[in-house]
């Protein structure tokens, strides 16, 4: 009975359904699709359900197939992605994003390459008087790791 409720609430009158389409460009969180069924291309499809601050999005690779599902005759958003060229997950100043540069984590300006790197650098420079100095070479293909996960 609720379900039912819903779905009359939620009902204007405009037909809904979804589309198979292909990706030709992405811009910013909306990205314009061709539908595979000859249709014209759809300008302006979402990427996310709005633009606040927190968000999870796959953001489509351009080239590749997409459901693009209908809110009204005039909004549509992306609800199956076949590939991706990023993930970001956004909530408040922490941000998560990989994509085929590598990953980035940050919190405010602070990212987790830039902590790494320094912590590595201030080590590097420690000479130890008795014992052992820390292996510079290992030091060095960290860093090179780290260079090459983060971006």
């Amino acid at each position: 009975m609720i379900k039912e409720l819903i779905q009359k609430l939620a009902e204007d009158g405009s037909e809904k359904y979804s589309l198979v389409c292909k990706v030709i460009k992405v811009e910013g969180m909306n990205c314009e699709v061709e539908p595979i069924n000859g249709d014209s291309p759809i300008l302006d499809v979402r990427l996310v359900a709005d633009e606040s601050a927190n968000k999870y999005v796959l953001i489509p690779k351009v080239g590749s197939y997409v459901v693009v599902a209908f809110l009204t005759k005039e909004a549509a958003y992306v609800s199956m992605v076949s590939e991706v060229s990023e993930v970001l997950w956004k909530v408040g100043n922490n941000s998560f994003s990989t994509n085929e540069n590598g990953l980035l984590i940050t919190n405010g300006a602070d990212s987790l390459k830039d902590a790494i790197v320094l912590l590595i650098e201030a080590v590097e420079e420690i000479i130890v008087l008795q014992g052992r100095n820390p292996d510079r070479q290992k030091l060095i293909n960290a860093k090179t790791k780290v260079n090459k996960i983060f971006r």
